[in-house]
């Protein structure tokens, strides 16, 4: 089981891509992992036979022995024999000779539904042999589908609505793959994702028997994955940084204009966390300290901007990366944000895409949210929060005329930053956002 974030813990096995005894390739994906923030494919670390150690809704600890990539005819090595703490530290290249061979463990029995025809809960399938026919073609269990024929039989239409339902139904292509698989009816399952999309923890809820009540006097949401990992890392934060909040205000009425005409010209919704985010990386080159983290007794600066946009999920927050963001330009940064933020709602974001981030920037200006304390996302030393733009009467050249303004929330970590740097920075990016021109001058867009 690999470490595939700095907090993660452990993985739980949701997919095999490949059989026991199958032939693989290096770097070819072998099985589906589930941590706390994301679904990932892990590869094989080399070629050869592999040899399945752990089954589908097993979790292991980072280290743990999911299986083996064997030579031709090389016994599978007893893993109750072998302390998991030496073989967490065996890698495939690493691993040399298999030490004296023993019995190899025999394969487990398939899993999946049975046959067509083939008696469950004490009755057989009543089913023509055209519906069986059409259930193979179509890949449809048949065991879940209702009979409307005489006696209950099941029909070819039966077949045919039992699949246009199953289609209907919105669930992401892993939690698909999974129900097919493992035999279960996607339109018994109350999906959370967003717009009650089915997510794979909602299969694997359904797999386990935890089904969600779809009427129930309270409504329980499960203290488990991305919203436990969020409590984690705040209570973290907290626990960990002396942070302090400062605010500032700027008047951003040549901003509004310049999305606006930004928009026209390339045809494009333009937002304001995409100009946000170019003007944050250059106001961090600098002021550096602000693009730094805390390594032992160490401070780092970072050689490279990569700024974090927060992105809210029914079921928690996620800060897909927007990397190296000083040397993008607005369109080229709108056009990550807009990727990020529709693969993260779809639960389709790398680890490497949530992970690496130097600064964070969450806005909550959608919600009317005039100003908020953000809280730091470590190991970062900082964090912007972005408020709504209201309308205020100003003077200006002795007139009274109506100008836009924002608030700004910065939390810095005052171990690292203290309270004239941190207001620095904010100085700088407010002269940059009271000054548009400068962003697209700076790189050129």
């Amino acid at each position: 089981m690999p470490k595939l974030g700095l907090t993660m813990t452990e993985g739980k096995i949701v997919k095999w891509l490949k059989g026991d005894g199958e032939q693989v390739g290096k770097g070819q994906p072998v099985v589906v992992v589930v941590t706390k923030k994301i679904t990932s494919e892990i590869e094989a670390p080399a070629s050869g036979i592999l040899r399945i150690a752990a089954q589908l809704r097993e979790t292991l600890p980072v280290g743990g022995v999911m299986g083996f990539i064997l030579a031709p005819g090389e016994a599978m090595p007893e893993i109750k024999a072998v302390p998991s703490a030496i073989m967490a530290a065996v890698t495939a290249e690493e691993a040399g000779p298999i030490p004296a061979p023993v019995a190899a463990v025999p394969a487990a029995p398939p899993e999946g539904p049975p046959v067509a025809g083939q008696e469950t809960g004490g009755e057989p399938i009543r089913a023509s042999p055209a519906a069986r026919r059409l259930a193979r073609e179509l890949g449809v269990d048949i065991r879940r589908v209702r009979g409307s024929g005489q006696d209950g039989r099941i029909t070819e239409e039966d077949v045919r609505r039992s699949h246009e339902e199953q289609a209907r139904v919105q669930a992401t292509p892993l939690a698909r793959r999974m129900a097919e698989e493992e035999g279960l009816d996607l339109t018994q399952i109350q999906g959370t994702g967003p717009a009650g999309r089915i997510t794979e923890d909602d299969v694997l809820r359904a797999l386990e028997g935890r089904k969600t009540p779809t009427a129930a006097p309270s409504r329980v949401i499960p203290f488990t994955g991305l919203r436990q990992a969020i409590a984690e890392t705040m209570m973290e934060s907290f626990h960990s940084m002396a942070q302090l909040t400062l605010t500032a205000r700027a008047d951003v009425s040549g901003l509004v204009e310049l999305r606006e005409a930004l928009s026209q010209r390339w045809d494009e919704r333009i937002s304001y966390t995409d100009l946000l985010v170019k003007a944050v990386a250059l106001a961090l080159r600098q002021h550096p300290i602000l693009n730094s983290m805390l390594a032992g007794e160490e401070i780092v600066l970072h050689d490279e901007v990569h700024v974090g946009v927060a992105v809210a999920l029914d079921e928690g927050l996620i800060v897909p990366v927007v990397r190296q963001a000083d040397r993008k330009t607005v369109r080229e940064i709108h056009q990550t944000v807009q990727d990020l933020a529709e693969r993260a709602r779809a639960g389709e974001l790398s680890v490497d895409e949530v992970t690496g981030s130097t600064f964070t920037i969450t806005n909550l200006g959608m919600y009317g949210v005039e100003a908020f304390t953000p809280i730091i996302n470590p190991p970062e030393v900082a964090v912007l929060g972005v408020g709504c733009i209201g309308e205020e009467l100003a003077l200006v050249n002795g007139q009274v005329v109506p100008r836009a303004r924002i608030v700004l929330s910065l939390t810095i970590d005052h171990r690292i930053v203290d309270g004239a740097p941190g207001a620095a920075f904010l100085q700088t990016l407010v002269q940059l956002l009271e000054q548009p021109e400068r962003i697209l001058s700076a790189e050129g867009v």
